[in-house]
């Protein structure tokens, strides 16, 4: 799976979004918590 990072500088939040489908993604306080997060909802 190939994934990008954003980082939220207001919440201090990090997201994970999915390459080929942006409507998956997950977040996270840190950037390990938005990647799994992401591929639970993935799979």
């Amino acid at each position: 799976m190939k994934y990008r990072i954003l980082l939220d500088m207001k919440d201090q939040l990090f997201t994970a979004v999915d390459i080929k489908d942006s409507n998956i993604y997950g977040n996270g306080t840190t950037i390990e918590q938005a990647i799994n997060n992401l591929k639970q909802k993935a799979a």
